[in-house]
């Protein structure tokens, strides 16, 4: 499946095979604000930089590239993920090194069975939407979920976008997921 609980997401970022190396590369960027503030950067310059590292990690050796969200806050803004994993998936068909790497997102944005198809299509090869994930941890939790298991309720929310993305897909009459 394209669409991965948090525990595989480490898995990767662990991995210690042969041929295998992974890198965790943040999407995330100090939004500009103001002409004052020389440590504040573009969305522009952001995914320059973005660019910049894949190009450098996979000049290393890496072949899996782990594209995180995971950080952003009160001074760190995220790059949106569709952007990000577009910009990336287009930048290294130019640079001729896309077929050397796998892009997988870990992001708290996507969340609905749009979200995915779209990354999906645009050259994500694995997504976590890791708060989408907490937030069916958190339900469960509370009681609003007529599921008492926590990675039931994660399980389930994953195999039913799947299965909207799957649905969207074959709509199109597409039967691969790397078609789409």
């Amino acid at each position: 499946s394209p669409l991965v609980p948090n525990g595989q997401i480490e898995q990767l970022r662990e991995l210690d095979l042969e041929g295998f190396q992974s890198a965790t590369l943040p999407i995330l960027f100090e939004p500009v604000a103001g002409d004052d503030d020389a440590n504040t950067q573009s969305l522009k310059d952001a995914l320059g930089h973005l660019f910049a590292e894949a190009d450098a990690a996979i000049a290393a050796g890496v072949n899996l590239l782990i594209l995180s969200d995971r950080g952003t806050g009160p001074a760190q803004g995220a790059i949106p993920a569709l952007l990000a994993v577009a910009g990336l998936h287009h930048h290294l068909i130019r640079q001729g090194s896309r077929t050397r790497v796998s892009l997988i997102l870990e992001s708290g944005e996507p969340r609905e069975v749009m979200h995915y198809a779209l990354l999906l299509g645009y050259g994500a090869d694995l997504i976590n939407p890791y708060l989408a994930l907490e937030t069916a941890r958190h339900l469960c939790h509370e009681g609003s979920l007529a599921i008492d298991d926590p990675a039931k309720a994660t399980a389930n929310f994953l195999k039913a976008n799947l299965g909207g993305v799957i649905k969207t897909m074959s709509k199109m009459g597409i039967s691969t997921v790397a078609s789409y």
